[in-house]
């Protein structure tokens, strides 16, 4: 009989892990994400230009993760983690090239901008997009960030 109970006891272990295990085991593999805002901001520009950006981390931290799509540019489509200075009613987005800061991305208050990209001579106008904001999903977006090559 004893037998019995044991062989039930170690298939109910084997195929029911979640009854053995305690949850404060079943957490040690979970990665902890960053906080994000809540939703995407999108922008859209010239000839099909698409800035999709996002909060990364604390606001206090001023980081944001940046996405442009639809260039023709080495950027297309990666995604960067840029910092961020709000000067008044203007924010600025930068990030290191060569060593150098480099504004990115110049918002007013008013939902419209500028996109800068490295090498290219002009500016692309960019202004708030509802109709792709909308479309965004932020922790998706930070999935895709937190996957890629960086």
């Amino acid at each position: 009989m004893k037998k019995i109970l044991l062989s039930i006891a170690v298939s109910v272990a084997i195929t029911m892990p979640g009854l053995v295990h305690s949850e404060g085991t079943a957490t040690v593999n979970q990665v902890v994400r960053p906080e994000v805002a809540e939703r995407v901001k999108a922008y859209e520009g010239a000839e099909g230009t698409i800035v999709w950006t996002l909060r990364y981390g604390k606001p206090d931290e001023k980081k944001m993760i940046v996405q442009m799509t639809d260039i023709d540019h080495p950027w297309n489509k990666k995604i960067h983690l840029m910092n961020v200075d709000d000067v008044g009613t203007k924010k600025y987005v930068y990030t290191l090239v060569d060593g150098k800061k480099f504004t990115v991305l110049f918002f007013n208050s008013n939902g419209w901008g500028e996109l800068n990209l490295p090498g290219e001579n002009k500016a692309i106008p960019i202004y708030y997009s509802k109709a792709y904001s909308s479309e965004g999903n932020a922790q998706a977006f930070l999935t895709d960030y937190l996957e890629s090559d960086k």
